[in-house]
């Protein structure tokens, strides 16, 4: 019997996977098709098949999320093979203000935090930039290198606007409208930062 057929004799309405689960039920069952048809809407089997098609789903939603999970975990060992053969290890650009010359200066008892208000202020008055268009930095990327020179960024490490005097201090900071672009002012001095 094909699933027009059924369609046709029971005026029901299935889709070809609850078709399936309706056929095995007709070659179990003991007579033709229209006693087939006849029986099945009279003992209203069709929430059989609905009850068997969900089950048969839930079987399959579960085998495909375990191999999804079987997945996942060679994708993350097969990562972290590839992380050992490339070798990453910390990176800092040379051409900015090392973390070690940052820390040294906020472990300073007398180093002071300053507010992003006095920090804009001073950038504005030493060196000349629109007050308004001064947007303090509060923390810069970290980056990781390779064996073959290839950066990745792996997060981000707080720098807070400290001042201890004027040639010792560290405030990172961009214009606003230039978002490739930042600044580092170190020591009273202005040099760009390369992010």
């Amino acid at each position: 019997m094909m699933i027009q057929e059924f369609e046709k004799l029971t005026a029901l309405t299935v889709t070809p996977s609850e078709y399936d689960t309706i056929e095995q039920m007709y070659y179990e069952f003991d007579g033709d098709k229209r006693a087939f048809c006849k029986k099945f809407v009279e003992d209203n089997r069709i929430v059989e098949v609905l009850r068997l098609n969900a089950a048969d789903l839930e079987a399959q939603k579960a085998e495909a999320l375990s191999e999804l999970h079987i997945a996942n975990e060679k994708i993350r060992r097969l990562e972290a093979a590839l992380d050992r053969e490339l070798e990453w290890q910390p990176y800092e650009d040379t051409h900015n203000v090392s973390q070690a010359d940052y820390d040294t200066l906020a472990k300073d008892h007398t180093t002071r935090e300053l507010t992003d208000e006095e920090a804009a202020d001073m950038i504005a008055s030493e060196f000349g930039f629109d007050r308004s268009k001064i947007v303090i930095v509060h923390e810069v990327i970290t980056y990781e290198i390779n064996r073959h020179h290839q950066l990745r960024k792996v997060g981000t490490t707080p720098r807070k606007a400290l001042f201890n005097a004027w040639d010792w201090n560290y405030i990172v900071f961009n214009i606003k409208g230039n978002v490739t672009m930042g600044w580092e002012m170190h020591d009273g001095a202005l040099q760009q930062y390369w992010a």
